[in-house]
């Protein structure tokens, strides 16, 4: 195998970029929610702004955080971006509170020629999760993948998955939701995925059944705002004073997941007031974890993840670059190809289809 550094520089060289899941060192970011601005960081930047950068493979939008609002239709919110509620010249479709985010169309598309996964994510903390498993999850499709409606929040672009991050019990079945985007998926004419992000103590209290009855590619684990299992209680004794990944990958070895192969991702925060602060650890401390995790759990681990770009790309030192760096030492792919040189297949267009504004 090439070391890093020059695999690094041939790629370079090819121009040839794709997200591959079966790498060790993949890193997923979450977008959207400009919480950097409350610690009097700089307001997050269009999506496309970041994605020139080659350390974040997987972009979270956050946040879908309403299931079923005016019309029957969901409800977005990306802050200062696209935000009907404080910024009255961004566009509804008639009838409905659900935002029409062009520009974040073309941002998506432009992030994806680049490689980069785009999900979206619905939950949150303040998430509405107050719908039917069989409507919402056709609507999901139809308004963001290949499905047909005349209102597309984001014109033809597709999006590249859903993330499930439900904080609160749920409304929906969620169980059921999944197996129904899954099934949409084999539909579809590209590779889509499902991911989810439980939070640390194991099982999860609201997505733990979802991991253990319906398949889902990946699991942004949230090692923060927990107590006892977050990152800084990494290095403690074990149980019940310590962060906790060996108990998920105990049950991912003991095949309690839908999908044996479901990838574990360490969630972080990426600034010192992006969570509870106790939970914050610094970009070497995270980096010293992340190395020794990836050593140790050589199957399960498939990168890190991190709340939110803001915070990430707002403060000094950058911590997504710091994290990359980390994951890139001791990186790994179940392919000969990798992270380098996987094909990523360009999205089908939906220009043809009429859309309303």
């Amino acid at each position: 195998m090439l070391p890093t550094i020059i695999l690094g520089l041939l790629c370079a060289a090819l121009g040839v970029l794709g997200f591959d899941i079966s790498c060790n060192s993949n890193l997923a970011v979450y977008w959207g929610q400009n919480s950097g601005a409350s610690g009097s960081l700089p307001y997050q930047k269009p999506l496309g702004a970041y994605c020139d950068d080659s350390n974040v493979d997987i972009i979270l939008l956050s946040f879908l955080y309403i299931l079923k609002g005016t019309g029957g239709y969901p409800v977005l919110n990306f802050a200062n971006i696209c935000d009907y509620t404080t910024n009255s010249s961004v566009p509804v479709f008639p009838g409905t509170q659900l935002m029409h985010c062009p520009d974040m169309g073309r941002d998506i598309k432009y992030c994806q020629s680049k490689g980069k996964v785009v999900l979206l994510s619905i939950g949150g903390a303040t998430a509405q999760l107050n719908s039917d498993a069989a409507t919402f999850s056709q609507q999901v499709w139809d308004l963001f993948m290949e499905g047909s409606s005349p209102y597309r929040p984001f014109d033809d672009a597709i999006i590249d998955g859903v993330d499930l991050d439900f904080e609160q019990s749920s409304q929906m079945n969620i169980i059921q939701f999944a197996n129904n985007m899954n099934q949409l998926f084999k539909s579809g004419t590209r590779k889509y995925y499902l991911t989810a992000a439980p939070q640390c103590p194991f099982p999860d209290a609201n997505l733990g059944n979802l991991l253990a009855q319906a398949h889902v590619d990946m699991a942004f684990i949230q090692f923060y705002n927990s107590g006892w299992c977050d990152n800084s209680k990494y290095g403690l004794p074990r149980w019940p004073q310590s962060m906790n990944y060996y108990m998920w990958d105990a049950a991912w070895r003991n095949s309690s997941f839908a999908n044996p192969n479901m990838k574990l991702y360490v969630g972080a925060t990426a600034g010192q007031n992006a969570g509870n602060p106790s939970s914050y650890v610094s970009p070497d401390f995270f980096a010293s974890e992340l190395q020794e995790l990836q050593g140790n759990y050589t199957d399960s681990f498939g990168g890190a993840m991190l709340w939110d770009m803001s915070w990430a790309y707002g403060s000094t030192p950058n911590y997504a670059t710091s994290t990359k760096q980390a994951l890139m030492r001791g990186s790994k792919c179940g392919s000969t190809q990798g992270n380098c040189c996987s094909s990523k297949v360009p999205n089908p267009s939906l220009s043809r289809r009429r859309r309303s504004s």
